[in-house]
């Protein structure tokens, strides 16, 4: 803390100082650091500046869910819509897979099946579809109804809608065969205290099963009379399927208790000082892509701002080996990586997640006492900033908003407000921010 004579008064000039330590929605403002965001969205603060985030483009194509398909040699973009399930690759225009009719949101997964590429479609309502990207698709008439998959040693392991406490699995090397045999297919039912099982997983060359409440393992190197299952982890919250990523060398997940990591043998809770905001519930959704965890939630916010107030998700969390960000305005109902692109669902359209973000970006400095209760004359702030921003300070409970113009030296803005809690509310609607090294100068005053 500086201090700077000015005529008969002895101004304290505090600075904000870098914002990397990011958002702290968990503990109370009054007293929370001033480096600490009691709240933040559509700003990446990593850096220590206040910088721009990428976002999302639309594209032409209305879409329930996307998912991607290498095909001889060839990536197709693929999409259902209405239960019509659709491709393009590259610039094409879509087609239409004839035949096929879906009643349920489908996932898909690629597989080389007796010696040529087909992608496996499959929803928790219809029968697995099999598409080579030549022929016509079909349908595998005994398949279960699958609400999730994994590829291990040549065989598919599923969770199903109908059997929610089962695992089934196909034969080995034709995941399109389920005949319950010993030699085929079979399945193991899995009925205990963790709840029906939501999602596999093929990591560590075991397969995880997440349960509603746990986790469990399956070894399945050989025959099937060898399998065998461990149960590793348990908690009274309840996890989301829809958010469980495959994120390098540790799975990523949402529960009502929290977002946690698992390495395969420990899960620990991860982002704690988010918990006041994040609001995770069944219709989250998450990718990994580009070393990156994408988690698509509810969340809650200071205010509207403006923003759509009835949404799925209102909200992107993006956590990565350097950080994480916190994005607001997005509505996504699907995501998924094909590759070098993210594609999400928004508003019934496929959007890609390229250039920069248009939406509105918020930094709120916690509403605090600077650590007296006594009355202060807030007199100066000062900040450096490229592009034009919206700076309101909050003096009790009077606010006073100004418009700093973007310029190459430390900007310097008029307050003059008395009281005892300041708080400061940093804005900018320019996809391409820099915002840094703001400071504070007070004094105590009577009154």
């Amino acid at each position: 803390m500086n201090y700077i004579k000015v005529g008969k008064r002895t101004f304290s000039r505090v600075s904000v100082g870098n914002f990397k330590s990011g958002i702290n929605t968990s503990t109370d403002q009054s007293v929370m650091p001033l480096n600490v965001a009691a709240d933040c969205y559509n700003f990446d603060f990593t850096s220590g500046a206040l910088k721009g985030t990428d976002g999302f483009t639309a594209t032409t194509q209305s879409a329930d869910s996307v998912w991607t398909a290498n095909l001889n040699g060839e990536q197709y973009l693929m999409y259902c819509f209405k239960g019509e399930i659709y491709y393009k690759k590259g610039a094409e225009a879509p087609s239409k897979l004839s035949g096929i009719k879906l009643t349920g949101v489908p996932k898909a997964i690629g597989y080389r099946l007796y010696g040529e590429d087909v992608v496996l479609i499959c929803s928790p309502t219809d029968n697995m579809v099999v598409w080579n990207g030549t022929d016509d698709a079909y349908y595998v008439n005994s398949s279960p109804l699958i609400t999730s998959m994994a590829l291990h040693y040549e065989r598919m392991f599923v969770t199903t809608s109908d059997e929610p406490d089962t695992l089934w699995f196909s034969d080995d090397l034709d995941p399109t065969n389920w005949n319950t045999e010993m030699s085929e297919g079979g399945f193991i039912e899995l009925a205990d205290d963790r709840g029906k099982l939501i999602r596999a997983v093929e990591f560590l060359n075991y397969v995880y099963i997440f349960r509603e409440r746990g986790i469990s393992r399956l070894t399945a190197y050989a025959n099937q009379s060898e399998f065998l299952v461990s149960h590793l982890f348990v908690t009274g919250g309840r996890i989301y399927p829809e958010s469980i990523a495959l994120c390098g060398d540790r799975v990523i997940f949402a529960s009502s208790d929290g977002i946690f990591e698992f390495d395969g043998l420990n899960t620990r809770r991860i982002l704690t000082n988010l918990d006041g905001a994040l609001k995770p519930d069944e219709s989250c959704v998450a990718a990994y892509h580009d070393g990156k965890y994408y988690l698509a939630l509810k969340a809650q916010f200071t205010s509207d701002d403006g923003f759509a107030t009835e949404y799925v998700n209102n909200a992107l969390l993006v956590y990565g080996d350097s950080g994480y960000t916190l994005m607001r305005g997005y509505d996504i109902t699907a995501l998924h990586s094909g590759g070098s692109v993210l594609y999400a669902v928004i508003g019934g359209k496929i959007n890609e997640l390229k250039g920069k973000c248009e939406l509105n970006k918020r930094w709120t400095v916690p509403f605090t006492d600077l650590g007296s209760g006594r009355v202060k004359l807030v007199h100066e702030l000062y900040l450096d900033t490229k592009t034009d921003i919206v700076l309101t300070v909050k003096v009790d409970e009077t606010t006073k908003s100004v418009v700093v113009k973007g310029k190459n030296t430390t900007s310097r803005i008029n307050v003059n407000l008395k009281g005892r809690k300041v708080g400061i509310v940093i804005e900018s609607s320019s996809p391409d921010p820099l915002i840094s090294r703001p400071q504070l100068s007070y004094c105590y005053a009577a009154g």
